[in-house]
């Protein structure tokens, strides 16, 4: 087969190798996440991978004058928005259009920075900050390990640091739909490119159906056996929340030489600690199921809602714990491995007796133990629940297997607009 030699508008494909299915219309077709904008459509999935640029003195300073007319024309569609009182995409593209090219931006620029301001109201910014530009396929383009794109000072072709993860997904994606070049904290160069992966049909039968516990104290409970623990997240978290807490009241107090600076570095560090938690935690989960394989997790929509009233610390740890992100990333990355993921009732699985089926609050004798008071089975109470999520998706496992009570099989959603992002 005819190996890629650019990626961009256009791919050169083998004969036998499958075309792109055709794209419907309508915004929700695709949906992307807040984070990475990860998305599921059919069988090809989008996901951003990141990539560290290699640019030399005078591309960077290219780099560093496209950002900062990027965010000269975004800032100037916004001010022309709010005076006209028009967000709306197309509407703000007549008023401003003219203007943008005008200030040195390229038609495709242009059009990106129109669409950045005019998102919908809940995500608009109020200044935009040189620290990205976006890229569509027109502006960006990938030759072998280094990225083409539309700058000030022209096309340029720049250079990617790569290591095998990147390699092998761009080894395996099908395309390029555009990216996002950010520059980070330290001077450091990025571009997040949007891949097209295709995603394998799990087969149907014939795999075996693994549950799901998922906790604090043990982040992961798989019925296979496997158990991860949670123990050092949680004193991770509370002396991040700690220090965090000790910065700000010393900047209550006025006192702010060199804590200003600290207090910039701890900001974010506790929610991007939980994302590569998770990030970690799925992974090793994904890993150990096999192709056809069956995950079954809780439906833990609406958690937070029906839980108990906590305290501040406790409510802190537990809001900033994402389960709806940890299911999303658990979609995602059984679908690159062709896993199905199934939904289940959550309801009664650390109560519930996985061998007689009997259900009473007094079999969970304590946080670790269950014993049922109808038959005398005794077990790890994260285990149990674990089994029990399997069984009601079906699973043919030790002991008497009730009808599945199926909420509706994952398909990769949109998580909370609440959860954090990477």
């Amino acid at each position: 087969m005819a190996q890629t030699q650019t990626w961009g508008s256009s791919v050169t494909r083998g004969a036998d190798t499958p075309a792109f299915p055709p794209r419907r219309g309508g915004a929700g077709e695709e949906r992307r996440s807040s984070f990475r904008m990860m998305c599921y459509n059919g069988f090809v999935q989008t996901l951003t991978l990141r990539c560290t640029l290699k640019p030399t003195p005078e591309q960077e300073a290219a780099l560093e004058a496209t950002v900062r007319l990027f965010a000269e024309g975004c800032n100037h569609a916004l001010r022309v928005a709010k005076e006209h009182g028009e967000f709306r995409r197309f509407k703000l593209h007549r008023l401003v259009y003219n203007d943008l090219r005008s200030m040195g931006l390229s038609a495709n620029l242009a059009v990106q920075a129109i669409a950045r301001v005019g998102r919908k109201k809940g995500s608009r910014a109020k200044f935009y900050q040189p620290t990205s530009c976006a890229f569509d396929q027109r502006t960006l383009s990938l030759r072998g390990e280094s990225v083409s794109l539309t700058t000030t000072a022209g096309r340029l072709v720049i250079p990617m640091k790569l290591g095998n993860y990147q390699r092998g997904l761009l080894a395996r994606a099908r395309g390029v739909q555009g990216g996002v070049l950010t520059k980070g904290p330290r001077g450091k160069w990025y571009i997040n490119l949007m891949l097209r992966l295709e995603v394998p049909t799990p087969p149907t039968g014939g795999g075996k159906v693994v549950g799901l516990d998922m906790g604090q104290r043990y982040m992961a409970t798989l019925s296979s056996g496997i158990q991860v623990s949670g123990g050092g997240v949680k004193s991770r978290r509370i002396h991040l929340r700690n220090k965090r807490a000790e910065v700000r009241s010393k900047l209550d107090t006025g006192r702010t030489k060199g804590l200003s600076a600290l207090w910039e570095r701890l900001s974010g560090r506790e929610r991007r600690f939980v994302d590569h938690t998770l990030h970690t935690l799925a992974k090793r989960v994904v890993d150990s199921l096999e192709p056809g394989d069956t995950l079954a997790i809780e439906d833990l929509t609406g958690l937070r809602s029906r839980t108990a009233k906590r305290g501040r610390e406790a409510r802190h740890l537990h809001n900033l714990w994402p389960y709806g992100k940890l299911r999303f990333l658990l979609e995602y990355k059984a679908a690159l491995k062709g896993v199905r993921v199934v939904a289940v009732d959550p309801r009664h699985t650390s109560q519930e007796c996985p061998r007689c089926g009997h259900t009473a609050r007094e079999n969970r004798k304590s946080q670790a133990l269950f014993r049922c008071t109808a038959c005398g089975f005794q077990h790890n109470a994260d285990w149990v629940a674990a089994t029990n999520i399997a069984q009601r998706a079906g699973s043919t496992g030790r002991g008497r297997c009730k009808p599945a009570r199926i909420l509706r099989v994952s398909s990769l959603h949109r998580p909370p607009s609440e959860s954090p992002r990477l």
